[in-house]
């Protein structure tokens, strides 16, 4: 049942997979599979309508991952996992200005975030050059980081002034927790957790002035929620209870104080199960039981809050339900559709609108659903 998503990348035509809501406007960029790698064009939803703007963007395969407001602006980063994609688009009402970047990496930007002023993308990077992105003022400032290795930071988010990004590595050894404030980056050590295990976290979860990162881990011994106070750069380790697995959680949810987490897993081992409820103000955790036991299951960010429920969509995993999950950890609604792969779900204009791509058709769809998983409408894209 596995599959990573990186073979979709040589085996399907996927044309787009990311949404974003641009000031009110649902906006697509091109990810462009090795099949259609000449694919650059952004589409656009207005007023029910979709049209489509082609960028002026060389072959790539998964061009883009992330995209930022910023002011009245739609910032979109590279990706671009065997290519080097030197250029950010930024796209305005009348006009798209782009932006080369003087950088030899493939694989950078997989996540940005953004303050409504300003936006900044912690590397990724499928080579180990380590430039991070900062947009302000209209203008792209490249970071040089002094950090360096293979895919050292996946999820980027802003909190208390400051952008953060927690260790994730493809290498042993790596535990660096990174800030930016605007001028200068910030180092911290992440305690508590073993160096030699690799891929150790994926994204953090912000509550309040705190930052909660749920332990993936590429082998078992990642088991605690590490927590990180930005006023006082303090951190805290909530041991998990229940069993150990590799590869746990890249999907969480906030419900209130409670995150919600559903499991990744290895591709090896039929042990990823179990789902996590965690309180992030006593630190208590439990498990809980999804049926479904391999791994490659649910991916980075495929799970949103909706009408104070957690909606897990099985972002590249065609084999796993959309499911819905209460802050008691209870699950409440599972969809199966069959043969179809999920990008990144929005909620958007009061619907949980998604991309669907039938791999049996070959056909994207742009779908809508309401909190009971029913189809309001959707249209071939």
């Amino acid at each position: 049942m596995y599959k990573a998503f990186e073979d979709y990348y040589k085996d399907e035509s996927i044309k787009h997979l990311v949404l974003h809501d641009w000031n009110g406007t649902l906006v697509s960029p091109p990810f462009a599979t090795e099949k259609c790698r000449d694919y650059s064009s952004l589409m656009f939803l207005e007023k029910g309508q979709m049209h489509y703007m082609n960028l002026d963007l060389p072959e790539a395969t998964s061009k883009t991952n992330a995209l930022a407001n910023v002011g009245e602006s739609l910032w979109i980063v590279p990706y671009a996992i065997y290519d080097k994609l030197g250029k950010v688009v930024e796209v305005k009402k009348d006009e798209i200005n782009y932006f080369p970047l003087d950088i030899s990496s493939k694989g950078q930007y997989y996540s940005i975030a953004s303050n409504g002023e300003s936006a900044f993308s912690f590397p990724l990077g499928y080579t180990d050059e380590s430039q991070a992105l900062y947009i302000r003022d209209g203008q792209v400032k490249i970071i040089d980081l002094e950090q360096r290795g293979l895919k050292l930071h996946m999820g980027t988010v802003w909190c208390n002034d400051r952008y953060f990004s927690m260790p994730r590595g493809d290498e042993a050894g790596y535990d660096k927790l990174l800030s930016f404030d605007g001028n200068t980056i910030q180092e911290y050590e992440v305690p508590y957790i073993n160096k030699n295990i690799t891929r150790k976290f994926t994204d953090c979860i912000v509550v309040g002035n705190k930052l909660f990162a749920l332990p993936f881990g590429e082998t078992q011994g990642m088991n605690a929620v590490i927590e990180f106070d930005t006023v006082t750069n303090n951190f805290k380790a909530h041991n998990l209870s229940g069993i150990d697995f590799a590869k746990k959680y890249n999907a969480g949810v906030l419900l209130n104080k409670t995150i919600i987490a559903l499991p990744y897993g290895d591709e090896h081992v039929s042990d990823s199960n179990l789902c996590l409820k965690f309180d992030t103000d006593s630190g208590e955790s439990e498990q809980f039981k999804i049926n479904q036991s391999f791994g490659g299951k649910y991916r980075f960010r495929s799970g949103i809050k909706y009408f104070d429920e957690a909606y897990f969509f099985p972002a590249g995993t065609p084999t796993c339900p959309i499911v819905v999950i209460n802050e008691q950890g209870q699950i409440t609604n599972e969809l199966h559709e069959k043969n179809v792969l999920f990008g990144r779900p929005i909620v958007f204009d009061g619907y949980i609108y998604v991309i669907k791509v039938d791999l049996t058709t070959k056909t994207h769809k742009l779908c809508i659903y309401d909190r009971n998983l029913q189809i309001i409408n959707e249209n071939i894209m």
